[in-house]
């Protein structure tokens, strides 16, 4: 009987949308995440089919909004071993994170709240992915690294800016960055998403030389640090930005060093609607 109502579910919400806020109110989203929790990998993907489907919904994407716990489920279920249960929770992140901006913060309060239970450093998961531990194929390492940088584009200052930057930083970025731009025959969207990430920080730490910037990228310069000139000269850098430099000058003390960027390329966004359209039909 679970298993097909579970099943049903996703038809059902379709069907009949008001349903969608009258399980939103009836705390149905606490009740799918606490079977999903204890269920095998099917139950999993009727329960990612039903949330896509109310996340199309206005009421239903507020219900999620104001219950950190789904958003926080999902994010386990990133660290999963099945591929399509891994694919359809990023792809509904990257629904969530384009909704509105400031969903961005909710999901690294989720991704902070998970990773801390775990004694793990925020962003674990999805690093893993990156990483191909467990040799996964591209198209997830597109989904991750895209989820990365809209999150990123997100975010309203620099300080939340910088904090998850150097989280990711501090878990290899830099070094799988340059692995997948370097290494011949990479997948052109995954190029795309590394050249966005890089041209971001490279912006956001002033050290873009007027190369054009993504289109998601923001001018958030300045933002977090107060509004008296003082402080505004007062930028932050990144961890990566402050590491080359005492490279620089170990390296250099009596002249300066001319550090060459590579030359990365802009790539195009993807809009909230061609995931919950394309993505949502595949789920």
């Amino acid at each position: 009987e679970l298993r097909r109502a579970l099943f049903s579910l996703k038809q059902i919400f379709q069907d009949d949308k008001d349903l969608v806020h009258e399980f939103v109110i009836a705390e149905g989203l606490a009740c799918l995440i606490k079977v999903g929790a204890e269920a095998d990998q099917n139950y999993q993907n009727y329960i990612l089919r039903a949330l896509g489907q109310i996340m199309l919904y206005v009421d239903g994407m507020n219900g999620l909004i104001n219950h950190n716990e789904t958003i926080q489920w999902l994010y386990i279920l990133i660290g999963s071993k099945f591929r399509l249960v891994v694919k359809t929770a990023l792809k509904l992140f990257l629904v969530f994170v384009e909704y509105t901006e400031s969903n961005s913060s909710l999901l690294i309060e989720a991704v902070a709240t998970v990773d801390a239970k775990r004694g793990l450093k925020p962003w674990s998961s999805v690093m893993e992915i990156l990483e191909e531990k467990d040799g996964l194929d591209t198209e997830l390492l597109v989904y991750a690294m895209t989820l990365i940088n809209k999150t990123l584009s997100g975010l309203p200052d620099q300080d939340s800016f910088y904090d998850v930057i150097d989280c990711l930083e501090e878990l290899g970025m830099e070094i799988i960055s340059r692995k997948h731009l370097n290494k011949k025959g990479s997948d052109l969207d995954l190029v795309e998403q590394f050249n966005i990430y890089e041209m971001t920080l490279r912006h956001e730490d002033g050290d873009d030389s007027g190369e054009p910037l993504p289109i998601a990228c923001k001018d958030r310069r300045r933002a977090s640090l107060g509004s008296s000139e003082r402080r505004g000269l007062e930028r932050r850098k990144s961890r990566r930005h402050s590491i080359q430099n005492v490279k620089n000058t170990l390296s250099a003390p009596a002249s300066p060093c001319t550090h060459s960027s590579p030359n990365f390329m802009c790539g195009h966004r993807q809009s909230t609607e061609e995931y919950s359209e394309n993505g949502f039909s595949e789920i």
